[in-house]
């Protein structure tokens, strides 16, 4: 099997690479006190820990998109990470050094940070990992394949996060990228707890009541148990938004120049990280040139931003302009550009679950049933509101930003909740700006119900986290939390051993991690223009490059409408009564069985197959 859970391992290497990369942003320290404009040290060791992970990702990328990868040079380069790692982590004690520890409710902080590290270094269950952020990486180390394949239409939502992971998958640290997702939550609070400048003034206790709502969102039990690299760009931009507003203006010409060119670097490298950043990062760049402009510097800006963009972007869009489309405008403001599927897959993605646009209900609650509450950010979120003052320009400045954020989302993005979760952490952390001392009976009321429903969701989340990280202890545990959490586990388990060993495969079924050797997603199968003749041809040619012996089914896929090479298999090979079963981590998901089928497949059959 190819996705490996050698659980000790994993856990440890993604330890050691993590710790690596701080103690070398500790050591090597691109951006200098002494030379640069950063007083507070913990926000400037975060800021080389980005650095120096998004520059590692994003030559990673870059690299991999024009020439094989070779797994050699990984392991040197995870090899000294790693050796960097076991120096001990300094910088940690002084991260939690000025929390208030006599306030109890930095227990229930502390608490909550432990029971999503267990998560963040538990099993992966998450389809869109298993078919594409996991898989990805996988491939290009144990097959040389570039991070983009032409019949691989999901592969084109892969990046720079993707190409991060390999430095932990080529020692067998599976966990690094979820983990990667823990430590940008865990930056983040601990940035707001001990936040401090000279020029404002703070309430301690705002700030552990922001923190508690941030690790009580519900969409964060999803995204911190996954590979999906959103929390790492998330957080980047976060702190380019506190450079932009916070810092800039209070710089001088020199410093504003070495300041915007950061700004703008680290935001660009969230687009690679993951496409739906592409908002964000243009928000806050747009008002990032505005601070310059007020300087009298928007020339020097334009000219600064220019050719970062060029070099961070045209390697990207070149590829995408030589291999899938040659439309370049379209190429930029889309995830996918597939030639033949990108105005359907772009489509489907633009819907999500089809929630409505003018009633976004479901940003905050589970609409319309609880058993998506992990795609919510709960109406805790809203606190921002209460106590809200203007007297401030940067209060202002974060209203604006993020209601212009959330009314292009609304138009434009995936209507689910977690797209919206940067304006609400930007709202929340601006929160801590405005404060009363003499608080109102209802303010004492919502706290105290802060208070309550952090506690409720620390013992779910200990639930939750637990229940998952049990299957590190042994095999039969880790057998136990695939079956009833990963769909597909099970009929991956199947063929696993009933196909000859080294069979290339076509697969109905997305989590293809699970496969003990090379698996081609029948996914083209879904859109329809590829049920054209031209786009037919197309992926057909790209998958037979691959000469795949046999093809795959659940029985929920097999002849349906949409199966389009199912005139054009060999004979059954094998059948599998119940050979797997729907499963998800909600506890109130409803599992069902489904059998299993393998057909054979003759090449010269399937490369005459018409439709």
């Amino acid at each position: 099997m190819i996705l490996e859970f050698s659980s000790i391992i994993s856990i440890l290497i993604s330890l050691l690479i993590i710790n690596g990369l701080f103690n070398l942003a500790e050591i090597i320290k691109p951006i200098r006190k002494n030379r640069f404009f950063i007083e507070d040290e913990k926000l400037l060791l975060i800021l080389n820990f980005f650095l120096i992970t998004n520059s590692l990702s994003i030559l990673t990328y870059f690299y991999s998109l024009y020439f094989k990868i070779n797994p050699i040079v990984i392991s040197v380069v995870s090899i000294f990470i790693i050796s960097s790692g076991f120096y001990k982590p300094n910088y940690f004690k002084n991260f939690v050094n000025n929390f208030n520890q006599n306030d109890k409710k930095v227990y229930l902080i502390y608490f909550l940070l432990f029971f999503y590290f267990l998560l963040s270094l538990s099993p992966n269950t998450d389809p869109d990992s298993l078919e594409y952020h996991l898989t990805i990486p996988i491939y290009q180390l144990n097959f040389q394949n570039i991070p983009i394949v032409k019949y691989w239409l999901t592969s084109q939502l892969s990046g720079a996060g993707e190409s991060f992971f390999m430095y932990g998958i080529t020692f067998g640290s599976i966990y690094l990228s979820q983990f990667l997702q823990f430590i940008s939550l865990f930056l983040l609070i601990i940035f707001i707890l001990n936040f401090q400048h000279k020029n404002y003034n703070f309430s301690d206790q705002k700030k552990i009541y922001v923190s508690l709502i941030i690790l009580t969102m519900p969409v964060l039990l999803f995204l911190v148990s996954t590979s999906k690299p959103q929390m790492f760009p998330l957080i980047n931009n976060f702190f380019c938004l506190i450079l932009t507003t916070i810092y800039l203006p209070k710089l001088n010409i020199k410093y504003s120049i070495k300041c915007f060119i950061l700004i703008i670097f680290l935001l660009l490298c969230s687009i690679h990280f993951k496409f739906n950043f592409i908002l964000s990062s243009g928000l806050i760049s747009l008002l990032a040139i505005y601070e310059m402009y007020k300087k009298g510097l928007l020339v020097k800006s334009i000219f600064i931003a220019l050719p970062i963009s060029l070099a961070l972007i045209a390697p990207k869009e070149i590829y995408e302009f030589l291999n899938l489309n040659k439309n370049i405008f379209f190429n930029f403001f889309n995830p996918v550009t597939d030639i033949y599927s990108s105005v359907d897959i772009n489509n489907s993605l633009k819907h999500g679950t089809g929630n409505s646009r003018l009633f976004p209900i479901w940003i905050f609650f589970p609409y319309p049933n609880f058993s998506v509450i992990t795609y919510t950010l709960g109406p805790m979120v809203l606190y921002f509101i209460f106590g809200l003052k203007l007297n401030l320009k940067i209060i202002k400045k974060y209203l604006l930003l993020s209601f212009i954020f959330i009314f292009i989302s609304l138009v434009f993005a995936q209507p689910v909740g977690r797209f919206f979760i940067e304006p609400f952490i930007w709202l929340l952390f601006v929160s801590i700006f405005y404060f009363s001392k003499n608080k109102s009976r209802f303010i004492n009321y919502l706290q105290n119900t802060i208070v309550f429903t952090s506690s409720l969701f620390l013992i779910f989340l200990a639930f939750f986290s637990l229940n998952l990280f049990k299957g590190n202890l042994n095999k039969d545990l880790l057998d136990k939390v695939l079956t009833n959490n990963a769909d597909g586990y099970l009929l991956y388990k199947w063929a696993n051993e009933v196909l000859p060993d080294n069979s290339v495969i076509l697969t109905t079924h997305r989590s293809i991690a699970f496969y003990k050797y090379k698996a081609i997603p029948y996914e083209f199968r879904l859109f329809s223009n590829s049920h054209k003749k031209n786009g037919f041809t197309y992926y057909l040619d790209n998958i037979l490059k691959e000469k795949p012996a046999f093809i795959l089914y659940s029985s929920n896929e097999l002849n349906n409408s949409n199966d389009i090479l199912k005139n054009c298999r060999g004979e059954l090979f094998k059948f599998k009564k119940n050979a797997g079963q729907t499963s998800g981590r909600s506890p109130f998901f409803k599992s069902e069985n489904y059998d299993g089928y393998i057909f054979h497949l003759d090449l010269y059959q399937l490369k005459n197959c018409k439709i």
